[in-house]
């Protein structure tokens, strides 16, 4: 195997261990809810917390990643979170546990854009989407395993809500010690990538300027850029209903029990890593055949309107499996995508495509703090489920229509 497939390899692995660690509370949620007697309201304030800080990390720690390389950033990252991971399991309080979601949110922010940096200077373009798509399905193949791990836990061996968080902790911080013992910020400095290989990168991928700042005045006049961030705001609004409110709906809107719940709040993940896959390499195969600019259309118009429809089915139809079996579906039809998505990113950053990967994250997480607060607010003053997944499914349609206008540039793709 290619050294930069081990690379991308490694990067999904980790990534597994990221959505393990952040899914983890969407799953213990209505034990935690039970246990420190939260009000909804309370309840979303705490699912978005993490989102807070997470979208206000993402463009400083992908602006760092570009200057400095993913190396030791990513394993101070991936250490740090994994010991607030842990630290859920001692909270006491209300204040208590928003403070270590917050802190915990902002160090897992700098993971995604340092991985899209290190991707700009490890993997080709024509690569990318594929790439990009492989990295994305290993945080829904962690997030796909983590309901039935905490489920597990819960209901097979009696333990209560806090050990799930320390046995994921533990993980991720030999996850860090990984990344740092094998990676390189450079293919040229890795001890195990060959000549060709590296005359193969280096001919594809545009000489990072490390220790340079990031000049954002051009970037910041790209319409397209400024569509990617209303696409990823708008998709993501929808998207954070399964890292957070989900198994609740399932149990409390449904009539499912925990064992049920677990299983259908994995799905969704699963459909994600199979579609993040096939959506990534799906853009680039359709790419080398037509062109970069109208392989990303096609694959995220079908991504994005598919997933609104599927979320409206699921919405309204009166049977509980099904229903949820149609909610999954439209997960996986989003997560078609993601790997265009992050590609596209980039593209239009060139030199500092882990800033503008940073800053594409930010908008998508700005949404997944606004969703599910706005979705315990909802409950509590309305008691109504469908009229924020009702507003999800408008924006996912928005998004769609934004999508039309971001072109990557073709000399670059």
């Amino acid at each position: 195997m290619a050294v930069r497939h081990r690379v991308i390899l490694l990067a999904l692995v980790i990534n597994m261990v990221c959505y393990t660690d952040r899914v983890c509370i969407a799953a213990a949620g209505p034990e935690m809810r039970k246990a420190f007697d939260f009000t909804p309201a309370q309840m979303g304030l705490v699912y978005s917390i993490f989102s807070l800080s997470y979208f206000l990390g993402q463009t400083p720690w992908g602006a760092v990643a570009d200057r400095w390389g993913a190396r030791g950033l990513v394993s101070f990252a991936v250490a740090g979170w994994s010991i607030f991971t842990a630290m859920t399991a001692v909270a006491w309080s209300f204040a208590s546990l928003l403070v270590i979601r917050f802190i915990f949110g902002g160090l897992e922010a700098a993971f995604s854009p340092a991985v899209a940096s290190a991707f700009n200077r490890w993997v080709p373009v024509p690569e990318r989407a594929t790439a990009f798509g492989l990295f994305l399905g290993g945080g829904r193949l962690g997030g796909a395993i983590t309901p039935w791990i905490v489920g597990l836990l819960l209901v097979r061996f009696g333990f209560g809500w806090r050990v799930p968080f320390v046995i994921f902790g533990a993980v991720g911080v030999l996850a860090a010690a990984a990344w740092f013992i094998w990676y390189r910020n450079h293919p040229k400095d890795h001890p195990l990538v060959t000549p060709r290989e590296l005359q193969l990168i280096e001919s594809s991928v545009p000489v990072a300027r490390e220790k340079t700042p990031t000049d954002w005045r051009p970037l910041l006049r790209s319409t397209r850029l400024w569509c990617l961030l209303g696409v990823a705001f708008g998709a993501t609004f929808l998207w954070q209903f399964y890292i957070t409110w989900f198994p609740t709906y399932l149990r409390e809107r449904r009539g499912m029990s925990m064992t049920e719940a677990a299983f259908y709040a994995g799905l969704p993940f699963f459909l994600g890593m199979a579609s993040t896959w096939i959506g990534g390499a799906l853009t680039d195969v359709i790419g080398r055949r037509t062109s970069v600019r109208g392989a990303r259309r096609v694959v995220g118009l079908i991504s994005l309107i598919g997933g609104a429809s599927m979320m409206l089915a699921g919405i309204w139809y009166p049977e509980a499996s099904v229903a949820a079996l149609m909610m999954g579906s439209a997960a996986g039809f989003i997560d078609l995508y993601l790997g265009a998505a992050w590609a596209s990113a980039t593209d239009i950053g060139g030199s500092s495509g882990g800033a503008v990967s940073g800053l594409m994250n930010a908008s998508s997480n700005c949404a997944g703090f606004a969703s599910p607060a706005l979705m315990g607010w909802v409950l509590q003053h309305w008691g109504s489920w469908d009229a924020v997944l009702l507003l999800s499914v408008g924006t996912t349609l928005v998004a769609a229509v934004l999508w039309l206008f971001v072109n990557p540039r073709e000399a670059r793709a």
